[in-house]
């Protein structure tokens, strides 16, 4: 194992300038995700193409080698191994991918190109409107490239471009920009927005007949603004709307404007979190059941288009999202526990969720080029 380690070092020397200084990197991400979903009694949930009532129970692990030279500048490699328990149809494991990527970081600045885990961006401002928890961790990779600043008072903005498809027959050309941003006012006050442009292409015929060449355009802003205070507890209280630009231009070129308002209320304290989320609008997946055509077949979108949480397709004007959560870390962040109860309302019934995440980051550099030197000498 040494002398692999060596080499590569070897190798990243003949990359940058002789004074620079190399180390190798070594760490992996563990993730045990469990999430029981109860939809049954709402009435959005579509057999074949949305997810049921059921539960998700899986583990994560992506173990890393990388190279970093002059400080900011880092190459990783490794893999994304994935088992959903229980599952006999792999005699190994149900996934295993490649984990690629060049990563720049400074004090402000991080960027990446290649092929890298989300949680590189900033995930968790984003509503479930555009992703939801077993989206996040199904989709881990992201295809494509991330700039961020970070600056004070836990500012930002950052960039993403997510390349989810090519063109085949195997998948439709799919790729997602992703903006977001947050300021923060004096002690208190901050606004901020996420955005999302979603391009959900064409396909080649998996049988050699006609090509799906329908094109639908998915446009999510979401601006708001709040306030963040200690009076006992922790508070966060945000305002924001939910507004999207949708276009199938295949069945017509005009633009569905669904939208909804957006109220959150969050209190915590002792790792014990109360969030509130009431949303009041359309729904706004509109194009969620596809289209028939001349004839008679039926295109279906489904969550291939729409990855958000499915509650947004409520016809009843209102969707209240209420979570009661724990989460903890331990020896010194590289240890996470997160356990969630979810009550959902779509103004048909009551759903629940019941969440539960143990995670494991370590990553811890194993050689340095510059102090092998002083040893040898």
């Amino acid at each position: 194992m040494k002398k692999i380690l060596l080499a590569l070092a070897l190798l990243a020397g003949g990359l940058v300038r002789p004074a620079a200084a190399q180390e190798i990197l070594v760490g992996a991400d563990f993730k045990m995700y469990f999430d029981n979903k109860e939809f049954g009694g709402n009435t959005f949930a579509v057999p074949g193409l949305d997810i049921e009532s059921g539960t998700d129970f899986a583990a994560r692990l992506t173990p890393r080698i990388g190279i970093r030279w002059e400080e900011k500048n880092s190459l990783f490699f490794g893999a994304d191994m994935l088992q959903n328990f229980g599952e006999k149809s792999s005699a190994f494991l149900s996934e295993v991918k490649p984990i690629l990527y060049y990563q720049f970081e400074s004090r402000h600045v991080r960027a990446a190109a290649g092929i890298f885990t989300r949680n590189l961006m900033h995930d968790e401002d984003y509503s479930t409107a555009f992703f939801s928890e077993a989206e996040r961790f199904r989709h881990n990779r992201l295809n494509g490239v991330l700039a961020q600043y970070n600056g004070r008072r836990n500012s930002y903005v950052e960039f993403v471009c997510d390349w989810e498809g090519m063109y085949s027959t195997a998948s439709r050309e799919k790729f997602r920009i992703l903006l977001a941003g947050r300021h923060f006012l004096a002690r208190y006050f901050y606004y901020g927005f996420n955005y999302s442009m979603f391009h959900f292409a064409g396909q080649k015929s998996p049988t050699g007949g006609e090509e799906t060449e329908n094109v639908v355009d998915l446009q999510l802003l979401n601006p708001c603004v709040g306030v963040k205070f200690n009076a006992f507890f922790d508070f966060d209280i945000k305002v924001g709307l939910l507004q999207s630009a949708q276009r199938d231009r295949s069945f017509g070129h005009s633009w569905e404007t669904p939208r909804m308002a957006e109220f959150g209320l969050k209190m915590s304290r002792w790792g014990l979190t109360l969030d509130e989320r009431l949303y009041l609008g359309d729904n706004m997946h509109p194009f969620f059941h596809g289209h028939t055509l001349d004839d008679g077949t039926h295109l279906a979108y489904g969550r291939e288009l729409y990855p958000g949480e499915s509650f947004f397709r409520t016809t009843e004007k209102v969707y209240s999202r209420t979570s009661l959560s724990y989460r903890r870390s331990f020896f010194d962040d590289t240890l996470s526990v997160r356990a969630e109860f979810v009550a959902h309302h779509d103004g048909t019934a009551l759903g629940t969720q019941q969440l539960l995440e143990v995670g494991v980051k370590l990553l811890k550099p194993v050689y340095n080029s510059k102090n092998h030197r002083k040893h040898r000498k």
